[in-house]
């Protein structure tokens, strides 16, 4: 069939594909087989040369001169052939008659690998045809799937069980060494430099999300890409990551003067790869343009049952092969195969960064990951994290052999220690005077130059070495526990690299700011802290952004108050302040450096939840101790200059009972009451400053609030709390005007939780008795403040003060002041829109220099009939605070709102005087109200 001209076509090729197309030349089905091979990733170098060969005619279908075969040897081969039939046909059970000549020597292969097994169970012709032939299939495609087909697969295999029962060292002969790399602390002036430089990398990098998996181990029946990242944004990973890359992308265009596309692929599986595609179809890819994005389903590979490499069958159909995923690995081989990263080359491309589906915290060190990268040239970059010595983490170490060969990779926990002690290192896996090990912790968070990248991908065409980690039932090694598989994995790219290849890692020494995977269900999390190890829970995965996002604004110089102790799904934590924002805010700190240009003038109480959903908003002003949402739409500035918020906010309710909570409440132990909430939310494009500064004739600042303390309507806690409890049977765990942001679930909309009808009342009487013992030391002199500030409340309230009665639609009565369309809060939501917005109408009076001024309106929880009601107020949007109140009131008390700041005059708004971030009690709160009524 070859010509010795083309001899260097198979060359190119494994011994097993030149054998078999050897094979296939001398039965005359060369251009058939070659063509069915054409294009296929498993298929091998040379393949599509081969193909061009036949194609063109210089591969004839007769052999040439040193492959003629003699007489006799044709009738051996004959003979064999025939015995091969018997063979198949005694296999088959009369069975062979159902496939075609490629099928026969697929099977013929299997059983020479003795894998009879496969077909000894199977009926007499004509019972389960279709399965037999449902079976050949599956087989067909394992074998086009791996790159040499089953044969190799198998080979391979049984030389990797065979090691792994002799307990061989894969890393016989390397001693182990530190590697090179920067370590670093968060936010230090050395993290800064990284990032600034790493953000200008970032506009010429792509990006490889790895989501091959379900969240089952979590206990999560969806995609891990869909469930929220945190409960106060709502937002899911695929969301959070998507957002990410696009505020990368901004700032790229920002910086080049022109339009800069990034793109981004995400490796899928069969399990994941229809939902993720539901996922971003149902929320228009999260933002980011189709062509941007690119989905490569991953194949799996055939299990095996024993150390003889048998394929397994499922227990319960033995015409089904069982498959599991053979690891991230195959994302290099995919990336090559679809020539992305070659295209990624030619476009300017110069880093390609890889990350894992449930990492929330990987874009805050990613920016300075690529600083390092470009700084000093890594080939490959490990972003890594401080790991204790001999902790269940894989170490990044490197590697140098005795025979002058060396490589920087990824060294299993179990390896590192035993591979130590028997090259001379007596102690093992120790950790230094700082209390850490010299080797960090692997991620799988990767950063690899394109150029290098492409050069090794055309070496290898993307194969990564492989291994088998079967669970033996016992000490002999004999048998396994459940069915084990070959796999790869995409860390171990580096050993196909050269010794001078440059591969470093990049620290950051704080944990909590960069790695807390979700990957644990509960009573695995527990288990894993008592053991002394962390969680890797979707509740620290929650509550360790919050951790990040407070210490970096307290690194800024803004009050935030301590953490606080809570238990969740038995794991003891620390609850810091409720604070979250979207990429597009925040991606790096001097980002955070401009969003808060005056930090000692912001205070965030202990039991805030702040979450800001857009780009263009700077916090100059703000005491907030409640629960505060600002989003606005594009091309909408918004400043807050003077602004308190003290309402009852949003509370993490740790859950007793979970039967009957959602999978994403049970998993982390808690679920979100959210009591009060104000939202500032702009629709139309302009400049906004919240608060508004009181036009002429209004009260100030003071004047405001002590009218607000002595006209304040009394509320009933009864009704209160049992319109909170009715509304948190329903799902909607508020009582204000709270603008709901859309669930990130790839399907259904989410089903209302039921599990304790008095939750929220208990809550509410928590919270009231909280602020009972406040004021619990109060004089005499002030409990009788109270008593006149309770009398005062029953007066005539103001002309502007807004009553919302039961059933009003219109503007509310009595707020002739009042700008905007009143809607209350169940008519919105029976409107259909999660995020409500009221009619616009301009605010009266001419805002100077084009800026718009907003008036922060107060909405009070009006009780008729034992119904509350809300109010939304419009300007240009909506500012939405409903009954605020500073950490709430005891029963019978009123509810206090949240006094308006004096905003700066309109000429100068960006220099108001803000109010003292010292909270109030509530006893001092009535007494001042006595003196100003």
């Amino acid at each position: 069939m070859v010509r010795a001209a083309d001899q260097t076509v198979l060359l190119g090729m494994n011994s097993s594909w030149q054998s078999r197309v050897i094979e296939a030349c001398h039965d005359e089905q060369v251009v058939v087989y070659l063509r069915r091979q054409k294009g296929h990733a498993s298929a091998g170098k040379g393949t599509s040369k081969a193909v061009k060969a036949v194609d063109s005619g210089s591969v004839e279908l007769q052999p040439s001169a040193e492959h003629q075969v003699e007489p006799a040897t044709r009738q051996a081969a004959a003979e064999n052939e025939a015995e091969n039939g018997e063979q198949q046909q005694t296999a088959l059970k009369g069975n062979d008659a159902l496939f075609g000549n490629e099928e026969k020597k697929l099977i013929q292969h299997l059983l020479q690998l003795d894998q009879g097994h496969l077909f000894s169970s199977w009926h007499p012709p004509g019972q389960a045809d279709d399965q037999k032939q449902k079976l050949v299939q599956q087989l067909g495609h394992l074998d086009a799937s791996y790159n040499g087909g089953l044969v190799a697969y198998i080979k391979n295999a049984k030389q990797l069980l065979q090691d792994s029962r002799e307990g061989k060292n894969p890393f016989e002969g390397y001693i182990p060494e530190v590697p090179d790399g920067e370590r670093m602390d968060f936010g230090s002036n050395l993290f800064i430099e990284h990032e600034r430089q790493g953000i200008k990398a970032a506009g010429h990098a792509a990006f490889v999300l790895v989501a091959g998996g379900l969240g089952e181990r979590l206990g999560y029946s969806g995609i891990k890409l869909a469930l929220p990242v945190d409960c106060a944004s709502n937002k899911c990973f695929l969301q959070v990551y998507i957002e990410s890359i696009l505020a990368l992308q901004n700032k790229a265009s920002a910086e080049r003067g022109e339009p800069v596309k990034l793109e981004m692929v995400i490796m899928t599986s069969d399990d994941t790869h229809s939902r993720t595609q539901a996922l971003l179809d149902d929320h228009s890819y999260f933002g980011m343009q189709h062509n941007q994005l690119h989905l490569l389903k991953q194949e799996k590979v055939a299990c095996l049952t024993d150390n003889d490499a048998h394929l397994a069958l499922e227990k319960d159909d033995p015409y089904v092969v069982q498959r599991k995923p053979h690891g991230h690995g195959d994302v290099h081989a995919l990336l090559h195969s679809t020539g992305l990263v070659k295209k990624w080359q030619q476009n300017g491309i110069q880093w390609v960064c890889f990350f894992q589906d449930t990492n929330g915290l990987v874009f805050r060190a990613l920016p300075a990951a690529l600083g390092v990268s470009s700084k000093f040239g890594y080939d490959v970059n490990s972003l890594a994290v401080p790991r204790k010595a001999k902790e269940a983490i894989g170490g990044i170490a490197r590697l140098r052999h005795q025979d002058g060969r060396c490589m920087t990779i990824n060294v299993e926990y179990n390896q590192l220690d035993p591979l130590l002690r028997a090259t001379g290192n007596g102690q093992g896996d120790v950790n230094n005077e700082e209390g850490w090990s010299p080797y960090p912790g692997n991620i799988n968070q990767l950063i690899l130059k394109v150029d290098t990248y492409v050069k090794s991908l055309e070496e290898t065409q993307g194969i990564i070495a492989e291994f088998v980690n079967p669970k033996y039932r016992d000490a002999s090694k004999t048998e396994f526990k459940s069915s084990t598989r070959l796999e790869c994995m995409m860390q171990d790219y580096p050993k196909a690299l050269p010794p001078s290849a440059a591969v470093g890692f990049t620290v950051v020494n704080q944990v909590w700011s960069t790695y807390s995977p979700v990957k644990n269900n509960p009573a695995d999390a527990l288990a894993k802290v008592q053991a002394g190890g962390p969680s890797h829970s979707a509740t620290t995965g929650e509550l360790d952004i919050y951790q990040v996002n407070c210490r970096a604004l307290q690194m800024l110089g803004v009050d935030v108050g301590a953490p606080q102790q809570a238990t969740f799904n038995g794991l003891h934590l620390d609850l810091y302040p409720r604070v979250t924002w979207s990429p597009s805010f925040a991606m790096t700190v001097d980002d955070l450096k401009g969003r808060f240009p005056c930090p000692d003038q912001v205070h965030i109480g202990q039991d805030a939840m702040l979450y800001i959903n857009h780009a263009d908003v700077q916090v100059r002003s703000l005491n907030l101790t409640g629960a505060l949402v600002v989003e606005g739409q594009q091309d909408v500035d918004i400043t807050i200059d003077g602004l308190q918020v003290g309402n009852a906010g949003w509370h993490w309710h740790a859950l007793q009972d979970t039967d009957n909570s959602e999978e994403h409440q049970k998993i982390r132990g808690f679920t979100v009451i959210k009591l009060e909430t104000q939202n500032i939310s702009f629709s139309n494009p302009g400049s906004f400053i919240v608060p508004e500064a009181p036009k002429a004739g209004e009260p100030d600042q003071e004047q405001a609030e002590s009218a607000r303390g002595a006209t304040e309507s009394k509320a009933d806690p009864t009704s209160r709390s049992r319109q909170q409890a009715q509304d948190h049977q329903e799902g909607n765990h508020s009582l204000s005007s709270d603008t709901e942001h859309s669930s990130p679930d790839e399907s259904e909309p989410r089903k209302s939780n039921t599990s304790e009808p008095d939750l929220v009342k208990s809550l509410v009487h928590d919270i009231m008795t909280k602020a009972a013992a406040e004021a619990k030391g109060a004089s005499a002199d002030t409990k009788e403040a109270e008593k006149l500030a309770a009398d005062a409340a029953k007066s005539p309230k103001p002309k502007d003060e807004v009553a919302l009665k039961k059933g009003t639609t219109g503007a509310a009565k009595g707020s002739e002041e009042t700008p905007g369309h009143v809607v209350p809060a169940a008519e919105s939501a029976e409107a259909g829109d999660k995020h409500a917005r009221t009619e616009e109408s301009k605010p009266s009076g001419s805002p100077k220099k084009g800026a718009k001024k907003a008036k922060t309106d107060t909405a009070e929880d009006a009780t008729d009939n034992g119904s509350a009601k809300t109010l939304d107020s419009a300007v240009g949007g909506t500012l939405k605070p409903s009954s605020p109140t500073k950490g709430g009131a005891p029963a019978g008390k009123e509810v206090e709102p949240a006094a308006e700041v004096k905003a700066a005059a309109p000429s100068s708004p960006k220099k108001a005087t803000p109010s003292s971030p010292k909270k109030k009690g509530v006893a001092e709160k009535a007494e001042d109200a006595v003196k100003k009524a």
